[in-house]
């Protein structure tokens, strides 16, 4: 069985989900897993195409994920084996009616059998779950409105997706493979992240009045975090070095006045040499920020976007 036919496989059960488990051998299961994990990534990056054409109009929604940052342990740690157990425990374990302990617990006390309603209706509770399991991730979200909840099945359009994905791997193989794939679905994110995002060095200006470097830092470091600059009575920068430094705390120092709030947790090392003795004009610089990083919107700074 190749590649499509695994898909087509997966596409019968988001059409018409089943509990009855495929009885393939584990090798087989494990190019099912791989699989799964692929269309998922195929899915998402459509949603992640969607988003980036939003981006003007989603802008204000503040991920909160954003603002916490770990090291790369920690991380794997969390999202990759804590979080998938967590939420496979309680989104994906009792889609089987019998590992449904509450429901059985409840039939046993009145006296009933549920496992002909749960069978006749896993269709409509395999979509259900699926679908509390993606909504849910809207709490990661601040500054909500009537925009932010008209556009919410795309902005969590890829965990739907997941949650899809997921419900097959542990109705059809069993709930480790759900695991896994969860596993290997947030493994990746941070593998994404680690590689291009974190001690990434990106050119931000290089003409001949300045020489503008910046380095992400997309996980928690071990390394003493320095600032140090040097400007002219004007307020132009003739140099600046930032070495695992707070975006924010750069922008405290040199905007004092102004009510400038970066809207993410950005860890970063700067470099920058002005090649003129004029030096670099502060307003040149904040422009510059602006075009690569998120500022909150204030109302009390001219300054914001």
């Amino acid at each position: 069985m190749g590649l499509g036919s695994r898909i087509t496989v997966i596409n019968s059960f988001i059409k018409n989900p089943d509990d009855l488990v495929l009885p393939v051998s584990v090798w087989e299961k494990i190019k099912l897993l791989l699989s799964a994990v692929i269309y998922d990534f195929g899915i998402a990056f459509i949603f992640v195409i969607l988003m980036g054409a939003l981006s003007p109009v989603l802008e204000p929604y503040e991920n909160l994920l954003n603002s916490e940052s770990y090291t790369i342990w920690t991380s794997i740690l969390i999202i990759c084996i804590l979080t998938p157990l967590l939420e496979e425990g309680i989104f994906r374990f009792s889609l089987k009616y019998k590992r449904n302990y509450p429901l059985r617990a409840l039939g046993y006390l009145l006296k009933k059998d549920f496992s002909g309603f749960w069978k006749r209706n896993l269709r409509v509770i395999v979509y259900l779950f699926s679908a509390v399991f993606g909504f849910i991730h809207l709490s990661n979200y601040t500054n909500v409105d009537l925009t932010f909840f008209l556009l919410a099945p795309i902005i969590v359009g890829a965990q739907l997706f997941a949650g899809i994905i997921f419900s097959f791997l542990r109705l059809k193989l069993g709930f480790l493979w759900a695991v896994l794939g969860h596993f290997f679905h947030n493994f990746i994110l941070i593998m994404l992240a680690f590689l291009f995002f974190h001690n990434v060095e990106r050119v931000l200006v290089d003409n001949e009045n300045v020489n503008f470097k910046a380095t992400g830092i997309a996980f928690t470091v071990e390394r003493a975090s320095t600032l140090t600059f040097d400007t002219l009575n004007d307020g132009n920068i003739l140099c600046l070095e930032a070495q695992n430094c707070s975006l924010q705390k750069v922008v405290d120092i040199l905007y004092p006045s102004d009510s400038l709030k970066i809207r993410d947790n950005d860890q970063v090392d700067f470099h920058l040499i002005s090649k003129t003795s004029e030096g670099y004009a502060k307003e040149e610089f904040l422009k510059v920020l602006k075009e690569h990083y998120t500022f909150k919107k204030t109302k009390d700074s001219t300054h914001t976007r």
